[in-house]
């Protein structure tokens, strides 16, 4: 079933959760070539290859789940936990560098190989979850199936611009003050994102079984 008609409010809110999540996902892209350079080095292979590679393959199953998870119910819920998760592993991410760069290159893998393993183990939950975000607002803001393909455009459209900003901020600025406390920062205003959608999913919660409470108590009435 399609969600009723967005106010405003409600709609720019909603847009606004895809392209914070758009600005995050290119804000780790960037950051994720930097990380992996001191252990595997700067090649086309570690950079263009490994880190964009893994982010591809995570956000097409992203992609995939989120328009799973759209149609459940009460998805503002599981969206709100997904992104207070991925906050959590980007916040905790500059701890676990070390031992799961160390480990591989230990375990005799060369740059190519290694930087991609170090890729998927780093960075593909966070992007993963980041990439169920578009598909999610796009059916929370669809009422009607003929508004679908607008409302696609817009979500696409907007996100793509915040990833542009996160990535140009990020490549500009953010890299040379201090990838680590740029990843604990970023974490941290992605776990508090998530809680926020939490904290609304459970309040429509609660007056979705009040109001069908109501309308049962109608139904029994003589």
């Amino acid at each position: 079933m399609l969600h009723a008609p967005c106010t405003r409010l409600r709609r720019a809110a909603i847009v606004a959760i895809a392209c914070i999540c758009g600005w995050f996902v290119m804000e780790l892209e960037m950051l994720g070539g930097r990380i992996l350079t001191p252990y595997f080095g700067s090649a086309v292979y570690v950079v263009m290859g490994s880190v964009i590679g893994v982010f591809l393959l995570s956000l097409s199953g992203g992609y995939v789940l989120g328009g799973w998870l759209s149609r459940k119910p009460y998805s503002e819920i599981s969206l709100g936990g997904g992104l207070a998760i991925a906050g959590a592993w980007l916040a905790l991410t500059p701890w676990l560098i070390a031992p799961v760069c160390d480990g591989l290159l230990n375990l005799g893998l060369d740059d190519k190989w290694g930087s991609l393993i170090a890729a998927l183990a780093l960075f593909a939950l966070p992007t993963v979850i980041l990439g169920t975000v578009s598909p999610t607002v796009v059916r929370w803001l669809t009422a009607e199936a003929s508004e679908s393909g607008r409302n696609a455009g817009i979500v696409l459209g907007l996100s793509t611009v915040a990833s542009f900003a996160g990535c140009i901020v990020t490549a500009f600025y953010l890299v040379l003050l201090s990838a680590r406390l740029t990843l604990r920062v970023s974490g941290l205003i992605l776990f508090l994102v998530g809680c926020a959608i939490i904290v609304v999913g459970l309040r429509h919660r609660r007056l979705r079984s009040w109001e069908g409470g109501a309308e049962a108590g109608k139904g029994r009435t003589p």
